[in-house]
C-alpha cells in the first residue's frame, strides 16, 4: 500500500512539475531569452544518428524553415496511399476538443454545433504508415537541423474542420502557438484544399519577429496591420501534399465554406509538452528510434 501510494506521489508530482515548467516557458516574450534557452537546451539533449531509409525521398533544404517559417514539401502521399489511410482510420471515432462534453462520434455523424473533429493520438499511433510519415528519413534530419538536436515527436493528431458555420473560433483565428520554446510541425493535406474549404494560413516570417507576442487570439486587422497583408500565405493544395512549418510563426486555419478538410499533423519539439498526458501504446516489430519515439509508442 505504502509503495503504490509512493508511486502515485511521484507521478503526480512529476506532471505538476511539468505543468508548472511548460507555464513557466509560456510567459517568456523576450525573442532574444527564448532563443537563447532554446540553443542551451539543445546543446544539452544533442543531435544523433537519424536510422536511415524510413519513408520517401525528402530533398529540400531546411533554410526556408528558418527564414520564412515554413517548407513546402510538394507532393507527399500518392491517392492510393491516402485511401489506404483512410481505411485504417474509419474504425476510429472523433471527438470535439473544445467540447469534449459531446462525446464520441464518427466522422458521418459530427455533430452540427462541431467546427474541429479530432481522433484520438492513441489510435492514430497504432496505423503503422502514419508512424512511417512521422519517422520518415529525411524528415527527421530536417527537423533536426532546425532543432539543432534529437527531435521529440510529442504530438500525432489529425482532425477534420467543418464547414458552414458562420463565425471562425479558436485556432480559426490567427495566434501564435507556444508549445515549447522550440518546435515545428509536419501538416500533410488528405483532401484537396481549396479557398473554400480551409486552407491552412501563415504569416511568412512572423515566427522570427519580435512583434505581437501577448499569447491571445489576434484579428485579420491586427495581423495585417503588423506584417502587411503580402505576408499572408494560403496553403491551397492538392491532397496529398506537405509542408513543415514553425507554428510560433502567427498562422490559423480559415473558416471552411462548403467542403469538409481533413489534415494530418506531427509535432516535433525539443521537450514534451507540459500540459500533455502521455500513454504511449505498446506496436509490435517497433522499428522506430526509441528516445523520437517515447512518448506516443513501445
Amino acid at each position: 500500500m505504502l509503495e503504490q501510494y509512493s508511486r502515485k506521489l511521484i507521478d503526480y508530482m512529476s506532471k505538476f512539475k511539468n505543468k508548472l515548467s511548460f507555464y513557466l516557458m509560456r510567459t517568456v516574450k523576450s525573442k532574444s531569452i527564448r532563443d537563447f534557452l532554446a540553443q542551451r537546451k539543445s546543446r544539452q539533449i544533442k543531435k544523433s544518428k537519424i536510422p536511415k531509409g524510413i519513408g520517401r525521398i525528402v530533398d529540400i533544404e531546411v533554410n526556408d524553415l528558418n527564414e520564412k517559417g515554413y517548407l513546402n514539401l510538394g507532393s507527399f502521399l500518392s491517392s492510393k496511399e491516402i485511401q489506404n489511410i483512410m481505411d485504417k482510420i474509419s474504425a476510429f471515432k472523433c471527438y470535439d476538443p473544445f467540447r469534449k462534453n459531446i462525446g464520441m462520434f464518427y466522422s458521418d455523424e459530427i455533430p452540427a454545433q462541431v467546427h474541429v473533429a479530432n481522433y484520438r493520438r492513441e489510435d492514430l499511433s497504432s496505423v503503422n504508415e502514419l508512424l512511417d510519415i512521422a519517422n520518415n528519413s529525411d524528415i527527421i534530419e530536417i527537423v533536426q537541423d532546425f532543432l539543432g538536436a534529437t527531435p521529440t515527436i510529442s504530438n500525432i493528431n489529425m482532425w477534420w474542420s467543418i464547414p458552414g458555420k458562420e463565425k471562425a473560433e479558436q485556432a480559426q483565428l490567427f495566434h501564435r502557438d507556444v508549445d515549447d520554446l522550440k518546435f515545428c510541425k509536419l501538416f500533410i493535406y488528405l483532401t484537396d484544399v481549396d479557398m473554400s474549404n480551409g486552407p491552412h494560413v501563415y504569416v511568412e516570417g512572423s515566427s522570427s519577429s519580435k512583434k505581437l507576442r501577448e499569447i491571445r487570439r489576434y484579428n485579420n486587422e491586427e495581423i495585417i496591420k503588423t506584417f502587411g497583408e503580402y505576408s499572408i500565405k494560403h496553403f491551397t493544395a492538392p491532397k496529398g501534399s506537405a509542408f513543415i512549418v514553425d507554428t510560433y510563426g502567427f498562422h490559423k486555419g480559415l473558416l471552411p465554406k462548403n467542403k469538409k478538410r481533413l489534415l494530418f499533423q506531427v509535432q516535433y519539439s525539443l521537450s514534451p509538452i507540459g500540459i500533455e498526458s502521455y500513454s504511449p501504446i505498446k506496436i509490435e516489430n517497433n522499428k522506430y528510434n526509441k528516445y523520437i519515439n517515447r512518448l506516443i509508442i513501445k
